[in-house]
């Protein structure tokens, strides 16, 4: 299907025109008021004409061969008008209806697959149904069912895709939005929001994408798309709905039952470097800052912030510390030239209060940007700017400042003005500051929430990432079975990890002999594929030291299994040699449908349901991501050394996680889940263990 013909069509029909408001008109209009307004075509069949343009009975009865239909009429009347355009050799179409799939009805669903067979028929491109159009400010093509109009001559750079038609409309009405293309992507299952995704990321004249997101239904195509965003260094932007924890369905691990739908989505962002917006407020303040700055972004994590208020100053510190934001440390030379600038009882320091003496003083605003832009530890300035109504003389000389620092090369690094309420924005001063490249951010509170994640931003680099797309090719339901813990064990000694020695006894003779062979003390455990938590089981004995002790603890298991699962099959008794203690991490898998395994990181032992200090990041990863992937973690300080206690082997524990998640990747297809849970990390230079294990498998595969 081609979607230039539906995003960038030279010629358009509006099908269902009418005087009354609603979607009959605004299409209609909206083509009117478009730069293809001579190509455009009105269709109805009682009507003669609409604003003084001819309306023809049919598509067939049409001048041209047109790009691109948009039909305005019932959900009952779109397959016939649709398969009237695809004879006609129409190649794209938009619909706006609903009444279809999203209703759950059983008509409704067939209605849509009727549809969507029409267009796979004759190739056509589909935008819904149940949306709200296109917005194409680069050809200036008003596609739109709403009555938000074509914003003319404002500037462009977003690509925006929301599956939501009143969000899309919403962001739309801001008035402000540089944007290039708005897609509604509706139902999406002829041309689904990947597609339009896709075509963004390679189009030129979009610097950054925007992304209201509710569902995926084209994961594969979804991650390639945000790895060739990462790798040409355009900026996603995303909003997500539907936050909350799902669960894994009937999960065998902590790992399943801890990996939601949230946390699915939080890593693949974490990976491709998506900043993730966590309101409609953040959303629109940071895609439109980034589109501002042109490629201008950050250096690094750390500002230098400028006031002309003490108030606005202490808000800015305490903001800075609660949100996360960075301030740089300013050198003495940079102190020592801020002061000239200020007058003597102000201080130099950062957050800077310059107080009223900059007012209306463009050339010593100029020169003060220019000081902290010159200290290295700066790598982007904010400036507070409060222009309310109008553009009076003290901040019509800020604003001029910043516009001529930037434009003139004076400054290089990002100056982004912040005002203290959301309602400061004035028009003129936005249009001032944005054609300078300077963003002109959203009230106090929600600029800092942009500015921490812009510099986390700046800090991404794709090369350090494993960016394989690692798509399960199997869809499995409940049909996974788990392995016992020695052939658990087993797997991952063949792939080079590290855990105890153990052996699998049925006789007291088998008994006898392994137990010669291994160092003291050692663990016994029930062996069996189908009693997954052993110690509830009573399953367990630990700390044996003796073959009388341990020809009483397999007497004893074998007791407590009997009574507490007598269903259950077993298949001996797995003795294991107990490891030294370490500090107990957790390392697991998640297969998810969709996105494919998915590593989990975080405290383990008896603390790892309690604590929930987690990471959930896609697999494979190299040893960057594992190193950053510990970091993160709130407890990572007692990896490296806390009160005292040695730092831990993070050498080994990153090349187990590395070895972990290369293992998950190449088993995509038929690994549902896996478990090592306690990892025992001991001192730097003495490995890791990995002392319990549990793999979950499709059968047969």
């Amino acid at each position: 299907m081609n979607l230039q013909k539906l995003l960038n069509p030279e010629s358009v029909a509006v099908v269902g025109v009418s005087d009354k408001p609603g979607f009959g008109y605004n299409a209609a209009d909206g083509v009117l008021g478009s730069s293809i307004a001579q190509h455009a075509y009105f269709v109805h069949p009682r009507r003669e004409t609409f604003k003084g343009r001819k309306c023809y009975r049919s598509l067939s009865e049409l001048p041209e061969i047109v790009d691109c239909v948009i039909l305005c009429t019932p959900c009952h009347t779109i397959p016939s008008l649709l398969e009237e355009a695809g004879q006609s050799g129409i190649q794209a179409a938009i619909i706006y209806a609903s009444g279809f799939s999203e209703e759950g009805t059983q008509t409704g669903i067939l209605l849509e697959q009727q549809v969507k067979s029409i267009a796979l028929k004759y190739d056509l491109a589909v935008l819904g149904p149940n949306c709200m159009g296109i917005m194409n400010n680069e050809q200036k093509i008003n596609m739109r069912g709403g009555n938000v109009k074509s914003p003319g001559k404002i500037s462009t750079g977003i690509g925006l895709v929301a599956q939501s038609g009143f969000v899309c409309s919403e962001l739309l009405s801001a008035g402000y939005l540089s944007v290039s293309y708005a897609i509604s992507s509706g139902n999406g299952n002829i041309c689904n929001l990947e597609d339009f995704l896709s075509f963004l990321a390679d189009d030129a004249n979009v610097s950054v994408i925007a992304i209201y997101l509710e569902g995926i239904k084209a994961p594969g195509l979804f991650l390639d798309t945000l790895r060739r965003a990462a790798r040409s260094q355009k900026p996603v932007v995303v909003l997500k709905t539907g936050r909350t924890r799902r669960g894994a369905q009937a999960a065998a691990s902590h790992t399943g039952s801890m990996a939601g739908a949230s946390e699915v989505f939080a890593g693949i962002f974490k990976k491709y470097g998506v900043l993730v917006a966590d309101t409609l407020e953040e959303f629109i303040c940071m895609a439109q800052a980034l589109c501002v700055l042109r490629g201008n972004y950050p250096r690094g994590t750390r500002y230098g912030m400028i006031s002309l208020s003490g108030g606005e100053s202490t808000l800015s510190a305490d903001l800075a510390e609660e949100l996360g934001v960075n301030l740089a440390e300013l050198s003495p030379k940079s102190k020592e030239n801020i002061q000239k600038y200020i007058p003597s009882f102000a201080s130099a320091k950062n957050p800077l209060d310059a107080t009223t003496a900059l007012f209306g003083d463009e050339a010593r605003t100029v020169a003060l940007l220019k000081t902290f832009a010159d200290d290295p530890q700066v790598d982007a300035i904010t400036v507070g700017a409060n222009v309310k109504f109008s553009m009076n003389p003290t901040m019509k000389a800020l604003c001029s400042a910043m516009a001529t620092a930037v434009q003139k090369g004076i400054v290089t690094k990002p100056i982004f003005a912040v005002p203290s309420l959301e309602n400061y924005r004035h028009p003129e001063t936005r249009q001032v500051l944005e054609a300078a490249g300077v963003p002109l951010m959203s009230s106090m509170g929600t600029a800092f929430q942009c500015l921490k994640k812009i510099a986390e931003f700046s800090n991404y680099r794709y090369e350090d990432r494993n960016l394989t797309v690692c798509i399960p090719k199997d869809h499995h339901k409940d049909t996974a079975a788990a392995m016992s813990e020695s052939d658990s064990k087993q797997e991952l000694m063949n792939c080079g990890i590290p855990v105890p020695a153990q052996a699998i006894v049925r006789s007291e003779e088998e008994l006898k002999e392994a137990f010669r062979k291994m160092q003291l003390p050692i663990a016994l455990k029930i062996n069996s594929s189908e009693i997954l938590h052993k110690t509830e089981a009573g399953g367990v004995k630990l700390n044996v030291t003796s073959v009388e002790d341990a020809l009483l603890a397999v007497r004893q298991i074998r007791e407590n299994v009997k009574e507490a699962m007598p269903q259950a099959s077993t298949d001996g008794i797995l003795l294991q040699e107990m490891a030294p203690a370490g500090v107990e991490i957790i390392i697991g898998i998640i297969n998810d449908p969709q996105f494919g395994p998915m590593l989990l990181t975080g405290l383990g032992g008896i603390f790892v349901e309690l604590l929930k200090d987690t990471v959930l990041y896609p697999a494979p990863i190299n040893k960057t991501e594992a190193e950053m992937i510990l970091k993160s973690l709130k407890t990572s300080r007692l990896l490296t050394g806390y009160r005292g206690s040695a730092p831990c082997d993070l050498e080994a524990l990153e090349d187990l996680m590395v070895k972990i998640s290369e293992y998950a990747a190449l088993h995509k297809d038929t690994l549902k889940e896996m478990d090592l849970n306690p990892v025992f990390v001991y001192p730097q230079g003495q490995g890791v263990c990995a002392v319990d294990a549990l793999i979950v498998k499709y059968p047969g595969k």
